[in-house]
């Protein structure tokens, strides 16, 4: 045993013999990997072999008979329809399809139901314009001949002993009229507020608009319509309330052109009170009152008497 180890030492202590070893061990490893895919390849050939060979219906096409070396005149050939029928519901190909059956599950046949017609749609008319009624006011014509000439600023007392302005034009026509005032200080204060706006005011045409929303900040003229569908304007402050008023108005033309007649009005005018005049009727005709009242008095006494 030692002088084999000895012996083999020996071997691989020369150079040469290590390479020899190692190439005989590449070439063993290399007739292992071919011999393995050799019985690879041999297994999947017997496989194939084994295997049924399946002929497909559409691989060759079938040969076309040929009638006339058989003596058959194809022009006078008989088709028989029930047989033809016969022979092909036999045949695998045009045999219908077997119904499903399982007690599993349910087959369900969905049947197409046909949609029924929709109804026209109804053509939604827009509602009729209202029509106008007619009115006993007569528009105010805007001239401007007319506003050259001074208008007036009339303060007077309603039927109620509120103090109002009205503004005329030259030729007398009313062109805007103011709320009702405690008293008269501030009826003048709600005249120098007419003044101070219009000459700043811009004209706003609310009706064109369905959803108007009031300015605040700024004085404009609004144009709107009354419930007689009249044209009118009124004038708002710039905390939105209204410090003038106008007419009605037929036209939406002359409407516009009113708040043009205010603006002039406002600029040059004549301030006119009207209340003295009226106060002085009313303190008269109560003094003639009270007079009668005390002579009635006076009468009754010397009846008595």
């Amino acid at each position: 045993m030692n002088n084999f180890n000895e012996e083999l030492k020996a071997f691989f202590s020369t150079g040469n013999n290590l390479y020899y070893v190692i190439a005989a061990a590449v070439v063993l490893v290399a007739l292992i990997v071919v011999a393995v895919v050799l019985a690879v390849r041999a297994k999947r050939k017997k496989a194939e072999q084994e295997k049924p060979e399946v002929s497909s219906f559409y691989e060759a096409e079938p040969e076309e008979p040929d009638f006339a070396s058989e003596g058959i005149d194809v022009d006078k050939l008989v088709v028989d329809n029930e047989a033809c029928n016969a022979a092909a519901s036999e045949s695998f190909i045009l045999k219908p399809p077997e119904k499903y059956v399982s007690e599993d599950v349910d087959s369900i046949v969905m049947t197409p139901v046909k949609e029924e017609p929709r109804p026209p749609k109804k053509e939604v008319l827009p509602p009729p314009e209202p029509q106008e009624k007619e009115s006993s006011f007569k528009d105010h014509i805007y001239s401007k001949e007319a506003a050259k000439r001074p208008g007036t600023i009339q303060i007077y007392l309603d039927n109620g002993g509120k103090f109002r302005f009205r503004l005329k034009s030259s030729n007398l026509e009313t062109v805007g009229h103011s709320q009702g005032y405690t008293t008269k200080a501030a009826c003048k204060n709600g005249i120098n507020a007419v003044i101070n706006a219009c000459k700043t005011a811009e004209v706003v045409d609310t009706t064109k608009s369905e959803e108007y929303v009031v300015s605040i900040g700024r004085t404009v003229f609004e144009i709107y319509r009354d419930n007689e569908r009249k044209f009118r304007f009124r004038l708002t402050a710039a905390n939105a309330s209204n410090i003038l008023a106008s007419q009605g108005y037929t036209s939406k033309v002359n409407c516009i052109n009113g708040t043009e007649s205010v603006r002039n009005i406002a600029a040059f005018h004549n301030l006119v009170d009207d209340t003295k005049a009226k106060r002085n009727v009313a303190d008269a005709a109560n003094k003639e009152e009270g007079d009668n009242e005390n002579g009635a008095k006076s009468k009754a006494r010397d009846r008595r008497k």
